[in-house]
């Protein structure tokens, strides 16, 4: 079996574990697999390179919108070839190509992306609002010389926000499926 033969069944076994939630079905090598894929993306520099690949953007194009050098991308291109999302294809004229994952979730992400947008915007309000509220709480906390860590200022905003914007948000989600 080849290496994209074998990344394409480690992904559609990917897919049926999420949809079945049985991780148990799982061996670590497919973890690790699918892992590596994800860790592609993991990066604004890869996701914007993959954007870019895919709509025939020169790589100093994307270097530029990057505001990065076109050595400075090197490493960001080589992740995205270990991480079986671009290779370099030998007989197109080009000198870097998307693999069929890169291609997957690149149009993934395209066909999502108000709703990664709404979703995003609706979190980064709620974490405002909730921000604002602990700072008045914390104004209280000190004027009083409780101590409070920064950790857990930071763990309360982060669980408030949550709980405050997870209705609204999963219905963002639902509604674009």
């Amino acid at each position: 079996m080849d290496s994209a033969e074998l990344s394409q069944r480690l992904f559609t076994q990917y897919l049926v574990a999420l949809e079945v939630m049985e991780p148990d079905r799982w061996q670590k090598t497919d973890l690790e697999a699918v892992s590596a894929l994800f860790q592609g993306l993991a990066h604004e520099a890869r996701l914007a390179l993959l954007l870019g690949i895919y709509q025939d953007k020169s790589l100093n194009d994307i270097a530029e919108f990057l505001d990065i050098t076109r050595g400075g991308m090197q490493d960001h291109l080589e992740k995205l070839i270990d991480c079986e999302l671009l290779y370099r294809p030998e007989d197109s004229g080009k000198t870097y190509d998307l693999t069929p994952f890169g291609v997957f979730f690149v149009e993934f992400l395209l066909s999502n992306e108000n709703m990664f947008s709404d979703a995003v915007g609706q979190l980064r309000s709620e974490e405002m609002k909730v921000e604002k509220a602990v700072r008045e709480v914390r104004d209280k906390v000190d004027e009083a010389d409780v101590p409070v860590s920064e950790k857990d200022w930071e763990r309360k905003i982060h669980s408030k926000k949550w709980e405050q914007a997870w209705d609204d948000i999963e219905e963002i989600l639902e509604d674009d499926t």
